[in-house]
C-alpha cells in the first residue's frame, strides 16, 4: 500500500481537493503544457511535468470523480483485518494522506504489516523520491530493487 488514502465515512477528508484534478484535466485538454502544469505539481521535475501535460487530458472525469468520492465513502478499515499476504505500508515524509495515527490504527488492524517511511517524498513517493522509493520496496522483499 502506497500512500493509500486512509480517509472514509466517519474519518478526516482526504487532503486534496476535487478542482485540483479536473481543472488540471480540463487544461490539459486545452494543450496546457510543462510549465502550465507546475502550478499543480510544483515540486516536480520538467519530465514529470511533460509527461502529466501530455496524458492527463486522457482521464475520465467520471472515473475521477468516482474515484474522489470514493475516498470519502470506502471505508478500506474494514478490510484490512482479512488480509493474510504479507503487507508494506510506504508512506510519505511530506504528505498528509497517512498521518501517525493511522499508521498505528493500521498496525492494529493488519499486525504483520511492515511500514516503511519514505522521508523526502509528498504523496507521489516514485516521482518525489524514486531511490526511497525503491529502498522501501527491497526492504520488504529482502532484496535490493533496482530503477
Amino acid at each position: 500500500m502506497v500512500d493509500p488514502p486512509v480517509s472514509g465515512p466517519g474519518r478526516r477528508a482526504y487532503p486534496a481537493q476535487l478542482p485540483w484534478y479536473i481543472d488540471s484535466i480540463r487544461l490539459a485538454r486545452q494543450g496546457i503544457d510543462a510549465e502550465g502544469m507546475r502550478r499543480f505539481c510544483p515540486t516536480w521535475t520538467e519530465d514529470q511535468l511533460r509527461l502529466r501535460a501530455e496524458w492527463l487530458h486522457t482521464c475520465d472525469e467520471r472515473a475521477i470523480l468516482a474515484s474522489f468520492n470514493g475516498f470519502h465513502e470506502d471505508d478500506v478499515h474494514v478490510n484490512l483485518p482479512h488480509v493474510t499476504v504479507p503487507t508494506l505500508l510506504m508512506t510519505a515524509g511530506r504528505g498528509d494522506v497517512v498521518r501517525a495515527e493511522d499508521i498505528e490504527e493500521i498496525r492494529t488492524l493488519l499486525p504483520g504489516v511492515l511500514v516503511s517511511h519514505v522521508a523526502n517524498a509528498g504523496h507521489m513517493i516514485p516521482w518525489d523520491d524514486e531511490a526511497g522509493f525503491y529502498h522501501a520496496f527491497g526492504d520488504f522483499l529482502g532484496a535490493p530493487v533496482l530503477p
